[in-house]
């Protein structure tokens, strides 16, 4: 048997298996339950967070031999062939390749026949912005006063580029980013499940790389046990994904903190050594300034984080200053740029470090305004030296050069 990639393996098959979309989930179950199930549904939202998979439940819920109903129970013909899309009433078209009017008038014929089988006959049409103008107007008609046992179900990732027309004839729902915490507990299931011995910061790499997406995390965690075997470690993670250990991270934000320059640009002559991109490294310790903050601020570390990190992040939080790590993260956040556009990236990403820690302030403003307060008041700073006076004849002095007029 061929193998089975884990982004299919564990699809969700059941609406409450769906990870990070409950809103979406709720509405569309509470209109089953009250017969209140729209004629066209439309399902936008970035790539991989599960748009065409609630389709498909969607399909199910209705022709289940049970149904309609919320919780199909996915044994039996209806559900198996939806499942594996080999039903007969339910047709799932590619946007992009039927994009002409003479796909949709093919679809607007079919439509007038009642479902060989079950329930309703479901028309199921992924990356539908890519349809064309004509065809838009070819599917008004129909889309508007369908037959009653047609259902439309649209899902893509650009939304704008739809026709108000359309939209308008549309039941509308908003897919989001997945959690990165959610989205970790959920890796962290299906890793146990498998059997695999990879440790929870591993898994945080994987789930930065998929940007909110499971299907990507899952595609990803396929690449890395496929370089790596069934036990992993971070180290290989990082390189199996092409993203930079964290603890190096981790080293290199500390080391700003402590405006330790020597130990920076060793980091920086590490990571170029080994070949990889500085602007990755100029992007995930930017990111790294922003756990601290974050932590500094609520008192809390991000929650997407394993635990290992979060206690890193803590302890630098407490070190730092606000203000410090303020200009810390200004300075880095705007080297991204510079070190993608120069012609010597090391030189531009070791420079615009050098600059964080020569110009971000070592205490708080608050500090600073009351050493100044003590010191214009002529009273002892707080290493125990006295305001001195600035001696007779020099700028700010009470006895200066004489004002001579013409």
């Amino acid at each position: 048997m061929s193998y089975l990639v884990l982004a299919r393996k564990w699809r969700p098959q059941t609406f409450q298996d769906m990870t990070g979309q409950e809103h979406v989930v709720r509405t569309v179950a509470n209109a089953i339950r009250l017969d209140r199930v729209a004629h066209a549904y439309l399902f936008c939202g970035p790539r991989g967070v599960g748009k065409t998979t609630a389709a498909r439940l969607l399909a199910k819920a209705l022709n289940c031999h049970q149904g309609p109903t919320a919780e199909p129970c996915g044994t039996c013909q209806a559900c198996t062939e939806i499942a594996a899309g080999t039903c007969v009433d339910v047709q799932e078209i590619d946007g992009a390749s039927n994009n002409g009017v003479e796909n949709v008038r093919e679809l607007r014929d079919s439509a007038k026949y009642l479902p060989q089988r079950d329930r309703n006959k479901i028309f199921i049409i992924d990356e539908v912005h890519m349809l064309s103008g004509a065809a838009f107007n070819a599917l008004l008609k129909t889309l508007e006063e369908p037959p009653g046992h047609v259902k439309f179900i649209f899902a893509t990732t650009e939304a704008h580029k739809l026709p108000d027309t359309i939209l308008s004839r549309c039941q509308r729902h908003n897919f989001r980013r997945i959690p990165a915490a959610t989205m970790l507990a959920r890796l962290k299931q299906i890793a146990q499940a498998e059997g695999l011995r990879i440790s929870d910061a591993a898994l945080s790499q994987v789930v930065r790389q998929s940007e909110g997406g499971m299907r990507d995390a899952l595609s990803l965690l396929d690449q890395v046990l496929s370089a790596c075997g069934e036990a992993p470690t971070d180290e290989a993670v990082a390189e199996a994904l092409g993203t930079i250990d964290r603890t190096v991270v981790q080293d290199v934000a500390e080391a700003l903190v402590q405006r330790d320059a020597k130990r920076v640009l060793a980091r920086v002559a590490d990571v170029y050594e080994r070949g990889v991109d500085l602007k990755r490294l100029a992007e995930e310790l930017a990111l790294q300034l922003r756990h601290v903050f974050v932590a500094r601020a609520t008192g809390e570390a991000p929650t997407e984080l394993a635990e290992s990190e979060q206690r890193a992040v803590q302890a630098l939080a407490r070190e730092a200053e606000p203000a410090q790590l303020t200009r810390l993260f200004d300075v880095v956040h705007a080297s991204i740029w510079d070190v993608s556009r120069a012609a010597q990236p090391r030189l531009a990403l070791e420079m615009s470090l050098l600059k964080a820690i020569q110009l971000a302030p070592a205490a708080s403003i608050p500090e600073l305004l009351a050493r100044v307060d003590r010191l214009a008041a002529g009273l002892p700073s707080a290493s125990g030296s006295t305001a001195v006076s600035p001696p007779s004849g020099a700028p700010g002095g009470r006895s200066g050069p004489a004002n001579f007029r013409s």
